[in-house]
């Protein structure tokens, strides 16, 4: 009985910290973890085509990197609370778009709905034909038909990206602290909320970032090189544009997770 359990303790699984999240930039393939010494887990590609030119890697080169490419997502402070009031400001004028929109679908199909009841009573009294009825008042019923499916279309609008986006932005902003203080299972929980598939190549991290990160990621970098020529205000209005048009699209369905997944 006892070499049975010692033998199940010597094969039990390794929870792997960054296995799954890696791809070999060379073949493609997942990277795999391997342990070395009974103490240092080193990374490598499967090779599944042939030997692999990708060295291995150390896991803990890979956390320092993947450090790196959290930290990349940290906005300045100022730049975040720019950001939040684009947001909110983005929100507030497509939500009186859409009160406006839906306002007017309505007018229109009650306007059409009051031609159908007087061209009844206009048959009802022999001013038309019946034919000419039929002919106009299905053209009006599909009319009334396609506004209900716009209707319908702006009512599942998803509005709710606003209070959902500050905090996916609040949690870029705390990502590297956490980052750091965490042990290997929860980096992998913090990295698989952030990124996914990303490649490792010639010992180098090429991160992919899952929406909204890759926008605060480009935004980041963007923003820096902006800010070493210009003021910090400059270089925000120099992106506002872009992010004005981007924000609403990446934040309405962020990484198709919802921030409850992480915290």
């Amino acid at each position: 009985m006892v070499d049975k359990g010692a033998r199940r303790t010597r094969h039990q699984k390794h929870h792997w910290a960054f296995q799954g999240l890696l791809s070999c930039g060379h073949c493609g393939y997942t990277l795999v973890a391997e342990l070395k010494k009974e103490q240092y887990v080193y990374y490598h590609c499967t090779g599944n085509r042939g030997k692999c030119p990708e060295k291995y890697a150390r896991e803990a080169d890979i956390a320092e990197q993947f450090g790196s490419a959290i930290k990349a997502i940290q906005l300045d402070g100022e730049v975040l609370g720019w950001i939040k009031a684009a947001l909110k400001g983005s929100h507030e004028v497509q939500e009186r778009q859409h009160r406006e929109a839906l306002a007017s679908f309505h007018e229109q199909y009650d306007n059409l709905q009051k031609r159908l009841d007087a061209i009844y009573l206009d048959k009802l009294a022999g001013k038309i034909t019946r034919e000419f009825y039929e002919q106009r008042s299905n053209q009006w019923r599909r009319e009334q038909q396609d506004i209900l499916r716009k209707i319908e279309k702006h009512q599942d609008a998803n509005w709710a990206y606003v209070d959902e986006g500050i905090r996916l932005l609040e949690l870029a902003q705390r990502a590297a602290i956490l980052y750091e203080k965490q042990d290997m299972l929860e980096k992998r929980r913090l990295l698989n909320f952030v990124c996914s598939n990303s490649i490792w190549k010639d010992g180098k991290l090429i991160p992919n970032y899952r929406k909204p990160f890759d926008l605060l990621a480009v935004t980041n970098t963007e923003y820096q090189k902006q800010k070493a020529i210009s003021s910090s205000e400059t270089a925000f209005l120099i992106l506002l544009a872009p992010l004005r048009a981007l924000i609403p699209e990446r934040l309405a369905y962020p990484s198709n997770r919802s921030i409850h997944d992480y915290c």
